[in-house]
């Protein structure tokens, strides 16, 4: 039907419009309705805006990364025991103030280096002492409690132990004493337990804060690759050389055994043999591969002979990848990782860890020295947030004409 003819239809018989007749005063109200419907969806739609920009501010429409060149705060004076040296930089730590303390493997110290210092101060140590009776030898893995209580793994040629080095004390106490070499070493969020690699048995232990044992939380089971099982065996590399009809051999062992723990209580494992990262969960039987696991390579999706790591609250894996001189990024769910650190500046690196503004710290074990990477945040550019809201903008507007055309109909 044209609407010529509905017209001419409906004026005898209205049928094709309906008109409805209203008084001034429902208008009136109908008027002030959608008026007042208009203002409030601007403004919670406004609302909303704000919310989103603090939400990408806080979270992240952001690049994070660190700067591609470290500066050195510890060490990096060529291998030594002067006050400005180290020798073989394997745990590192640092405080709410930035001062960083570094297990001075070969030296049997722990040493502190302040924000800007050319010089460290020994703190615990400086020769291989009785592990049993709270003194320092080949002082590996560190970390500190809120109380300031330092806690460090040691082994000597037979035994391993966790030492603690109460704030204020001028001496150590045995807190752990082991027939196998200790080297991991982490606290839970709530600092009831400590987690500690056992070398030997190729498992982690859990232990109560005053050293009691509680659990084995991972491994177990022999050496091996299976979900069940952890390699900790000596990792070595060899060189030789032919001179004067003698046969030298030169070989560095990779003493990779790095484990953190999340807010939930899982455990992430540096399983060093195995080239991968295994994340055993509260009373799990076997683990599940979260980084590496697909053999001892330099791909991304690959690590070789894996240290010290870091697991934030959205459970990104930050790792020290030894023997390819890099620290990897690799985020949930996925296998494949990014590298933020290396290029040709790391070796045979050990322990990282990160301070409070979010800067990487990296025991750079080859080259006697501790690394830092400083946090480089890129905010989202103009374009992306143009975008962004160019999509909630036509959503609104969606949304508006969508109630605005339902009130229009009551009318």
């Amino acid at each position: 039907m044209s609407l010529l003819s509905c017209v001419k239809d409906d004026i005898n018989a209205p049928s094709c419009f309906k008109i409805k007749s209203v008084d001034a005063k429902s208008f009136t109200h109908n008027t002030h309705t959608h008026l007042y419907l208009v203002i409030m969806t601007q403004t919670w739609t406004f609302i909303l805006f704000f919310f989103v920009q603090v939400i990408i501010h806080v979270n992240g429409c952001s690049n994070t990364g660190w700067e591609s060149n470290g500066r050195t705060v510890a060490g990096g004076n060529g291998a030594g025991d002067a006050p400005n040296q180290l020798n073989s930089a394997y745990g590192v730590f640092v405080d709410s103030n930035n001062v960083v303390f570094v297990t001075d493997y070969n030296n049997h110290r722990v040493v502190k280096w302040t924000k800007d210092a050319t010089t460290g101060i020994v703190v615990a140590g400086g020769h291989c002492g009785n592990i049993s009776q709270g003194e320092l030898c080949y002082p590996a893995a560190i970390t500190f409690d809120k109380n300031n209580n330092m806690y460090v793994t040691v082994e000597d040629e037979h035994n391993g132990a966790v030492i603690i080095w109460k704030e204020g004390a001028k001496s150590g106490e045995t807190l752990i004493n082991s027939n196998s070499s200790l080297y991991g070493l982490a606290l839970d969020h709530d600092e009831k337990y400590l987690y500690v690699t056992h070398h030997r048995e190729h498992r982690v232990v859990k232990y109560t804060i005053n050293g009691a044992f509680e659990d084995v939380v991972a491994g177990g089971h022999g050496n091996g690759s299976d979900l069940n099982q952890l390699d900790y065996r000596k990792y070595m590399k060899y060189y030789f050389y032919l001179y004067l009809r003698y046969m030298l051999f030169f070989f560095s062992i990779s003493l990779a055994r790095g484990i953190t723990v999340d807010k939930s209580g899982s455990v992430f494992v540096s399983d060093s043999k195995n080239h991968r990262i295994v994340k055993w969960m509260v009373n799990a039987t076997e683990g599940t591969v979260v980084a590496g696991g697909k053999n001892n390579g330099s791909r991304t999706d690959q690590l070789a002979v894996p240290n010290g790591s870091f697991v934030d609250d959205k459970e990104t894996i930050f790792v020290a990848d030894n023997e390819n001189n890099r620290v990897m990024r690799i985020p949930a769910g996925t296998l494949d990782g990014t590298i933020i650190s290396g290029d040709h500046q790391l070796s045979s690196i050990e322990g990282l860890t990160f301070d409070s503004h979010g800067n990487l710290y990296v025991a750079d074990w080859g080259n006697n020295r501790v690394q830092m990477f400083a946090k480089d945040t890129i905010p989202c550019s103009g374009s992306e947030l143009s975008v962004f809201f160019s999509k909630w903008t036509l959503l609104y507007c969606f949304i508006s004409f969508i109630i605005l055309c339902a009130k229009i109909n009551e009318i």
